[in-house]
């Protein structure tokens, strides 16, 4: 039986290019040995009743870029679960030039779009790579695919009665709940409009006026949608930088220390911020200390990362059918204070309540009728060469998962980039720690572990200004302020990358 691939599985499908695969690598880092032959048993037993994953894709052939889905006739856990070897088992450096190669290899269109990579001796255990298409499931999917793979899901199909889990609130999103529903709720509304306005045809013609009034109200929310679309569509170039440099085909990879989230948290409360806000200071952070190491300082400017945002109106279980829009966030890099960045990337957070159809606008197109190709021509590339990273924060599981018996130490996850863009950076949290990934074209970053280490670096510095007694760091920033105002010293300027505008900072 043949199914439509989605929208969003379609535009994955369309932006590929051999330098940029839509595909999604993740990382599992066990504490034990596992054997291939048990390892495939469970894939087998977990996963492979869900119907997307024993699914390939097809093209059909009256339509150019227009994909469908079957049933894979042919299929064999042999060629999804392999095992691989590295050099030094004891070296990240060998496990990265492993991933390395891997991404640059595209997935077998005439197979089911995933693979398990078991890589048999890796520090004192072993890991595993995960790899699957974007078009078949996204970092939402990744994190209910591992708990589906993990021990902790033949505990709960055990279960005679089920149990109600209050859902937890998500601190690591972009943007707050608040946005998410307001996002959510907008993209309903649009997708309603046109059958809320047929349905009132059917009511009586006595008042002239309320046909009248639901059209404009229609056509009104429809431009909204369409002016938000051409802000993103035509708002000015990112920042010249090394990030613009063309790409390759060359992926690197790199991941950071687990750091607790207490202290992050800590850091949060000392700041009167949230746990999201430090993230992306410090990253912005390390990105300003790596330009400028290389000599590529940015003062009065911005870098401009664009940020997917789950659009499902519903948190269910993996369906192989993904939704997301897309935020453009341009991270202060010309501030050198860290707390002054803090409260400026708190200021921003905080505005996009003011601009929640800028997650919708992505999904409103898919509902006008745009095709793909269109759109991913048309739009999303031309987006994506004002950008110059793809950022996101996730939240893992807080509980430890296991295989087998076997713990997971470590997960972390890479996402695809878009058109020119080359760098990835996840934050991704797992068993109350965080971790910083990074995925780079080697054009850009030949050495992503500098970029590591400049945030290692910036966290450290955060820390440091904890005070021992409970005194808020907030106090602090308008004794910085107070200072610099007392020194007499001319504040820069910087140029907004979304509005254009010039703004004094400070």
């Amino acid at each position: 039986m043949k199914k439509k691939v989605a929208d969003t599985g379609n535009f994955w499908l369309t932006v590929e290019t051999p330098n940029n695969l839509s595909v999604l690598i993740g990382l599992i880092e066990l504490s034990s040995q596992l054997d291939l032959y048990t390892f495939r048993s469970i894939v087998e037993n977990r996963l492979l009743p869900l119907d997307p994953l024993r699914e390939r894709i097809v093209e059909n052939p009256d339509k150019k870029k227009s994909y469908y889905w079957i049933e894979d006739k042919d299929f064999d856990i042999r060629t999804h679960v392999q095992t691989v070897k590295i050099e030094s088992p004891y070296d990240n450096k060998a496990l990265q030039k492993l991933m390395s190669e891997i991404m640059s290899v595209p997935m077998d269109i005439s197979k089911p779009l995933w693979q398990f990579l078991l890589v048999e001796k890796y520090n004192d255990g072993c890991a595993i790579i995960f790899r699957s298409h974007q078009c078949l499931m996204d970092r939402v999917d990744l994190i209910k695919i591992l708990k589906k793979l993990s021990d902790s899901s033949e505990r709960t199909n055990k279960k005679t009665r089920p149990t109600f889990i209050t859902p937890q609130k998500n601190r690591f999103s972009l943007l707050s709940e608040k946005v998410l529903e307001k996002t959510r709720t907008y993209v309903d509304m649009t997708q309603k409009t046109a059958a809320t306005m047929l349905t009132s045809c059917l009511k009586p013609f006595t008042n002239p006026f309320y046909m009248i009034e639901k059209v404009r109200l229609g056509m009104g929310t429809a431009a909204d949608k369409c002016s938000e679309v051409g802000r993103l569509v035509f708002m000015n170039e990112d920042s010249d930088t090394l990030l613009k440099n063309d790409i390759g085909s060359k992926k690197e990879f790199a991941w950071s220390r687990s750091f607790t989230i207490k202290k992050i948290e800590s850091l949060a409360r000392a700041t009167n911020s949230t746990v999201n806000v430090i993230y992306i200071s410090i990253l912005t952070g390390a990105i300003k200390q790596y330009l400028k190491a290389q000599k590529n300082p940015i003062d009065y400017r911005e870098i401009r990362a664009i940020t997917p945002v789950d659009m499902r109106m519903s948190q269910g279980g993996y369906s192989g059918v993904i939704k997301f829009g897309l935020i453009p966030f341009d991270l202060p890099v010309h501030i050198e204070d860290p707390l002054l960045r803090i409260t400026e990337v708190k200021r921003r957070i905080q505005n996009l309540d003011l601009l929640p159809d800028a997650a919708s606008a992505f999904e409103f197109l898919a509902n006008l009728g745009i095709s793909t190709q269109t759109f991913s021509d048309k739009i999303a590339i031309p987006f994506s060469k004002k950008s110059s990273l793809l950022m996101t924060n996730t939240q893992g599981p807080e509980q430890a998962l296991s295989i087998s018996g076997i713990p997971f130490e470590n997960i972390m996850f890479w996402l695809p980039r878009i058109g020119n863009i080359g760098l990835g950076t996840t934050i991704l949290s797992y068993k109350k720690h965080v971790r910083l990934g990074i995925v780079c074209d080697s054009n850009q970053i030949p050495e992503p572990q500098v970029l590591i280490n400049y945030f290692e670096q910036q966290l450290k510095r955060l820390l440091e200004l904890i005070p021992t007694k409970k005194v808020s760091i907030k106090n602090k920033i308008p004794k910085i302020l107070e200072k610099e105002k007392s020194q007499e010293i001319e504040k820069p300027i910087a140029v907004d990358n979304l509005s254009g505008e010039l703004t004094t900072l400070g």
